[in-house]
């Protein structure tokens, strides 16, 4: 009797009905985000999306979406009850995100940013959250400066061989720098960088001395390693006679090839 009173407890419906119930609730909170296998590359004042998405095919309209750095409070940005939370947003990202809203009906939580900076290079965080649970994935955000076409100085000395100055702003992250003669041989320089406190980006100052004058052309170049590209600057070394100076400069998309010609007259000493 005890038994069956026992099993009386819960009908058959009832079981049934509990175990739905059950099942939609594990189904809710057992999803999980993903985001891109790789990093994503941005350049220095262009826009970048920043996409993540649910693995179940469920909605994701009524679900908190916050998008962060280190710490999820102050957000990169927060959408929350149907629409965005300024007041909860880092002050480095204030008028710069847009969220697009039409991806939650698809599962996916894209973010674009704005102008972006330097100091966007990094992780960000995408968090899905409802009231049964949450779930995150983690992005990489590579941002890449291509810098400003090089610029040679040349200084010709009699004693101490010729000196060639080589600068350039605006790059990202650390470039590479290298000196070649007109037979391609690379020459021994010496490279200093220095960064910017306000926008972050690398400067260049580099400087090689020449002591045969027969060497003629020296370029300059300059390379990004995220980009594999790079900027050069072609210079003919100035000679024991004088030439007529000559500017051309020709351009290639992300890649511009500056030819300065010139010389510096030399006098014999007087007798």
């Amino acid at each position: 009797m005890a038994n069956t009173q026992g099993r009386d407890i819960f009908p058959p419906s009832c079981s049934i009905i509990f175990l739905l119930l059950q099942l939609l609730s594990y189904r809710k909170a057992d999803f999980s985000v993903s985001g891109p296998g790789q990093p994503v590359l941005a350049m220095v004042g262009e826009s970048v999306q920043l996409q993540c998405h649910l693995s179940l095919n469920i909605s994701a309209e009524d679900m908190e979406v916050r998008w962060y750095r280190k710490e999820p409070s102050p957000a990169v940005h927060l959408r929350k009850k149907g629409r965005d939370m300024p007041e909860e947003q880092m002050w480095q990202y204030k008028g710069r995100t847009t969220f697009w809203t039409a991806g939650l009906a698809h599962d996916q939580a894209v973010l674009t940013i704005h102008n972006v900076t330097v100091f966007d290079n990094g992780t960000f965080h995408c968090k899905f959250k409802e009231s049964i649970g949450s779930a995150e994935a983690t992005l990489w955000l590579r941002v890449a400066g291509l810098g400003s076409e090089p610029r040679i100085q040349v200084r010709a000395g009699r004693d101490e061989g010729i000196r060639a100055e080589c600068t350039s702003e605006g790059w990202y992250p650390e470039p590479q720098v290298e000196w070649r003669d007109f037979r391609g041989q690379t020459l021994p320089s010496t490279t200093n960088l220095t960064v910017s406190p306000t926008t972050g980006l690398f400067a260049v100052v580099s400087n090689v001395i020449v002591w045969d004058r027969d060497v003629g052309n020296l370029s300059c170049s300059i390379s990004n390693p995220l980009l594999q590209e790079r900027m050069e600057t072609k210079s003919h070394l100035p000679g024991e006679c004088s030439a007529p100076f000559d500017l051309k400069i020709s351009e290639h998309p992300r890649q511009s090839v500056v030819n300065i010609q010139y010389s510096v007259s030399s006098q014999a000493p007087a007798p």
